[in-house]
């Protein structure tokens, strides 16, 4: 039986962990070539595993555990993360009812020009970390007559920042796989030091500056390209640190070597011969020995297309392929 990836775990957790179960106490490299997986995947995976409590790792070896009381404990840990995205969203709500008479802990820019000039200042005033929500290139089909939509790039002062040692995350919209200039920026981000991650839902353009002080980009009024709320030390600061990692914590990982993939225009051939075998219920061995390729580039290529739609199980990425037509 084929199992559902989960957003915290890749494709390759199944067969290390059903690998530990079925062959007991083993060592790393034992471990990866029962599995089929590379010696550093499975040790990336591995910790992973280990983090939440399904393996066990001593001088002995690695270890399988038996799974339900660790995975409940993931379950209710991202049920209360749920429940803090909620109570972020109604902060939200009370900032937005009373946006005539705000708190001096927030402040609303409107201006283009002075947009920039804040924008650098928190950049160029960061000293250790800068984290990001960004949702990405807006859809060719969303976009509006007379709206004004800025290309992909990389935030002012990020480079810099970087050369003196600050450290950054960024969590994309799966857009960004779908446009060249979005990825090229984030490739350039990762080639000099930020880790990058991909997800789906990504709910809006947030960026975090030291812990100290955050900066919400929104959609400007009567034309305009974008306002800035720059958030200041405060109960709302802390839930919107809270908000990054709930969110940070769902992605994908993204590398120097991921490439665009036109979600729009759909799948290549293979890829939808890929789908569809799915679809019909075939186990990875058989479409791999279909397609003349091994079981382990099957679950390389299924693991891609989910991190372009965003999926954490093949069931969601049977769906959305189904939804966008592909299939």
């Amino acid at each position: 039986m084929q199992l559902p990836s989960a957003p915290f775990l890749s494709a390759f957790a199944e067969p290390l962990y059903r690998a530990a179960v079925v062959g007991g106490r083993m060592s790393l490299d034992t471990l990866a070539e029962r599995a089929g997986v590379e010696r550093g995947v499975a040790a990336d995976e591995v910790k992973a595993l280990a983090a939440i409590g399904l393996l066990e790792v001593s001088d002995e070896g690695i270890e399988a555990v038996a799974p339900r009381i660790p995975l409940e404990q993931v379950a209710a840990e991202h049920a209360r993360a749920a429940d803090a995205t909620r109570q972020i969203a109604s902060v939200f709500a009370g900032i937005w009812s009373e946006a005539g008479d705000r708190s001096s802990f927030v402040e609303v820019i409107a201006d283009e020009a002075r947009c920039t000039v804040v924008e650098t200042k928190l950049m160029d005033d960061t000293a250790s970390t800068v984290d990001g929500l960004c949702i990405g290139p807006v859809s060719p089909r969303r976009v509006q007559s007379g709206m004004r939509i800025p290309r992909p790039g990389i935030a002012v002062g990020f480079l810099a920042a970087m050369e003196r040692g600050v450290r950054a995350r960024g969590l994309y919209g799966v857009s960004v796989l779908e446009d060249i200039e979005g990825l090229t920026a984030v490739q350039q981000c990762i080639a000099v030091g930020e880790q990058a991650r991909v997800f789906a839902q990504v709910p809006l353009n947030l960026m975090l500056y030291d812990g100290k002080r955050a900066m919400l980009s929104v959609p400007g009024q009567k034309g305009a390209r974008r306002s800035l709320i720059v958030v200041h030390e405060s109960g709302l600061l802390d839930s919107l640190i809270s908000l990054f990692e709930v969110f940070w914590q769902m992605g994908v990982p993204l590398s120097a070597e991921s490439q665009v993939v036109d979600a729009l225009d759909g799948p290549g051939s293979d890829e939808q011969q890929l789908l569809s075998y799915l679809a019909a219920g075939l186990t990875d061995e058989a479409i791999a020995r279909d397609l003349g390729v091994s079981a382990r580039t099957v679950g390389r290529r299924i693991a891609r297309l989910e991190e372009v739609l965003g999926a954490h199980s093949r069931f969601q990425l049977a769906t959305q392929a189904s939804r966008r037509g592909w299939i």
